[in-house]
């Protein structure tokens, strides 16, 4: 039988009007998650050497606790141990803190042993101007008599690199941090530096005016002029007076050009760091060109009649589809197939072969859940990079059910991989990456040079989150790492369909599970830089789902050092430093976060779109200003609209300096600063309705359930061209 006249049939055989095998009112709607999220915790024999090591201590035998301390870092193998109940460190990176806090006669025995090898690692990466062996010093020896100035040279790389987050966390271990009474000491500082601290903070004021972060550069200038009014030294090739020096480039930056945004928007929410914005565009006229797409068959876990309203989309037909653009051309892929057109006509993206660039083969099954069997909405990503496309192929489930006698409607389980296509070559087939058994691929990848990076399920009645990295040429696996595993309200008994995407700046990648942790993995090797819990809503119903559970394709949001979450296990919004993962808002003590409503409510967020200015702009059923430092952070600063009107439809985009926000009949477009709305763009003039919005090209994209539709800004052709994708 045809293949799409085999899913055609299967879609008929489980429409929405069919019974659903949950229903409203008996007890399997309702869910109660347990509260534990299982990690790769620290051993008891690990626990035991530490308890060992803190005896000695107290007993004055310095060698015997040194000595116990190297060895659980020689043995740590990824381990994770809490530094407060909330958040868990590297083991090694444990030991290390705890050797920074070693008293000055036991730090002295310890340097004795490690100073010479560190000194070898240091001279040499310096030398080479090799990261990686300064890298090693502040991994393995980070408290030798070498660490901070490892930290000093690798800070120096970085901020010649452009990694201004990655030079302001090496500058800002160098310095003394003190310790309020009754607050425990989590911070991985070096303990004794003889470096001129003068030094050190002014370069932490010129790294803040270099991202362009002024109000903060003011503030760290201030307090260096209180430090070190008069000191001098080298910056920028000359010595100077740090503080006149320092001044008069705050002012100067003011002046300087703001970086040209690029045409291109390669990926989900427009870069790895999931915070980009696009050309400005505030003004279209008619429709150009549009593509008919092939809409997901709905998993739903509830029958059409008893099912709740969705937040921002449609549960019948939902918003899936996430175009990317590069070089003129846009691209969009549904579970089995990728399309390519031109943005300025809707032609095939290459020649007159169609605009399929990739497709799977007929005979491949994939599974088609229908009503009530599965939970989770489909959702259809792309990743380019160097000239690459690259795409999650197969089915939109994650994770199968594991209760027995439980299946999936159309049969079996298939996710079909990974799969690279060149765009230089017309988009040929690079390599596919097939999955595991047990596994699945949850989502497209991002790309750092030589790597992709891409989040991983293995099945299980708790799925278990993994991040894994592979070959960009070969497509090998180079390490996976495990994350975290927690139960979800599917509970193993629904199908789940999931699509999570990693967040990944300067070297390093963070991963918002939605299973009560969020990450930071080193690209090298993987291994979990801090991980930190929230509290998860535990309880709910599945026919009546709270607006939060609704957040799926919800990626951290990295700026300046700093991420957003929104995970759709919690109605908050979290803000946490990047480097050390203590979360900021919404409150904590001790580093746990506020299990108090002490921030404005905020569940019905679905999208976070970018951070501009002092705020973080995100949407829902309406759009949002929140306000992200001083002391209403996390709190509200505007809504649009103030009363009761649930008119948010689609995900939206920061575009030059305004904020362009779909509703099903309109596009709102606001400025970013001032929250003032600046035009309404009318759809249904022109035949057509809001969805999913990119810019490129001076032209405005619409993702519908159902439609590309591109509008420009000359009042459309005089034929506009319908393309349809169909099978041959």
């Amino acid at each position: 039988m045809h293949y799409w006249l085999v899913l055609t049939v299967l879609s008929l055989i489980f429409a929405p009007a069919a019974k659903a095998q949950i229903r409203v009112g008996t007890p399997s709607s309702r869910f109660e998650l347990s509260e534990t999220v299982q990690l790769d915790r620290a051993d008891g024999t690990a626990l035991a050497h530490l308890e060992r090591a803190k005896a000695c201590l107290a007993e004055h035998q310095w060698d015997e606790a040194v000595e116990t301390l190297r060895q659980v870092m020689e043995n740590a193998e990824g381990k994770l141990l809490a530094v407060t109940p909330w958040r868990y460190v590297n083991l090694s990176d444990a030991c290390q803190m705890q050797l920074a806090a070693l008293p000055p006669e036991a730090l002295k025995l310890y340097r004795r042993r490690i100073d010479p090898v560190a000194q070898k690692w240091y001279e040499e990466g310096v030398a080479r101007r090799e990261a990686k062996l300064l890298s090693t010093v502040l991994q393995r020896a980070f408290v030798s008599s070498w660490g901070d100035k490892a930290l000093m040279a690798l800070g120096e790389m970085r901020l010649e690199e452009g990694d201004y987050s990655a030079a302001r966390w090496c500058w800002e271990r160098i310095l003394p941090v003190k310790v309020l009474p009754g607050e425990i000491n989590t911070w991985p500082g070096y303990p004794d530096s003889t470096l001129d601290l003068a030094t050190v903070r002014a370069r932490l004021v010129l790294v803040s005016i270099l991202e362009g972060s002024p109000n903060r550069a003011k503030g760290e200038l201030s307090e260096f002029v209180r430090l070190h009014g008069d000191a001098r030294g080298r910056l920028g090739g000359r010595e100077v007076r740090y503080a006149a020096a320092l001044a008069e480039l705050l002012n100067q930056s003011t002046l300087w050009p703001k970086a040209k945004l690029g045409p291109d928007w390669p990926t989900f929410a427009g870069s790895p760091t999931r915070n980009a914005i696009a050309p400005e565009l505030i003004d279209v006229a008619g429709v150009q060109w549009r593509a008919v797409l092939r809409p997901p068959t709905p998993t739903l876990p509830t029958p059409l009649e008893s099912r709740s309203s969705a937040v921002a989309d449609n549960p019948v037909a939902p918003l899936a589809f996430h175009p990317v653009i590069s070089q003129g051309r846009v691209f969009i892929a549904d579970q089995a197939e990728i399309f390519g057109f031109r943005t300025d006509t809707g032609q095939p993206a290459w020649g007159d072969s169609g605009a399929s660039i990739y497709r799977e083969g007929a005979n491949v099954p994939l599974a088609m859940p229908g009503p009530g069997e599965s939970l989770g909405t489909p959702r259809y990503t792309l990743t380019l990079a160097d000239g690459r496309l690259y795409a999650r192929m197969g089915t939109p489930i994650t994770n199968p059910p594991q209760q027995p006698g439980v299946s999936v409607a159309a049969g079996s389980i298939v996710c079909l991989g990974i799969v690279c296509l060149d765009l230089r070559a017309e988009g040929k087939l690079l390599w596919n990456i097939p999955a595991d058994e047990g596994w699945t691929f949850d989502g497209a990848p991002v790309v750092a040079g030589a790597r992709f990076f891409v989040a991983m399920r293995r099945n299980d009645i708790r799925p278990q989150a993994h991040v894994a990295c592979f070959d960009t040429t070969t497509g090998r696996m180079r390490w996976r790492r495990f994350v975290c595993a927690a139960e979800t309200p599917a509970r193993g008994a629904l199908a789940e369909c999931t699509h999570t995407l990693l967040t990944l700046a300067g070297g390093t990648i963070y991963v918002n599970t939605n299973l009560g942790a969020v990450a930071s993995l080193a690209v090298e090797d993987g291994r979990i830089n801090w991980l930190s819990l929230y509290p998860r809503a535990r309880n709910g119903n599945l026919l009546r789902m709270d607006a939060h559970w609704q957040r799926d394709l919800n990626p951290c949001l990295f700026d300046h050092g700093r991420l957003y979450v929104a995970p759709a296990d919690s109605p908050r919004i979290y803000a946490l430093d990047a480097a050390t993962g203590q979360i900021l808002w919404p409150g904590r003590h001790n580093d746990r976060p506020a299990e108090t409503p002490i921030q404005d409510p905020l569940d019905d967020v679905v999208h976070l779109l970018g951070v501009s200015g002092d705020y973080l702009i995100a949407s829902g059923h309406k759009l949002y200003w929140i306000d992200i430092a001083g002391p209403r952070a996390g709190n509200i600063a505007h809504v649009w609209p103030a009363g009761a009107d649930k008119l948010g439809y689609g995900r939206g985009l920061l575009a030059g300096s305004y904020v362009l926000w779909p509703t099903r009949e309109k596009i709102y477009v606001f400025h970013q600063q001032t929250a003032r709305l600046k035009k309404e763009i009318e759809l249904a003039p022109l035949g057509i309705r809001g969805g999913n919005l990119l810019v490129a090209d001076g032209r405005l994209l619409i993702a519908t359930p159902s439609e590309l539709i591109v509008l420009g800004t000359n009042g459309g052709l005089k034929q506009e061209p319908q393309v349809e994708i169909t099978k041959d």
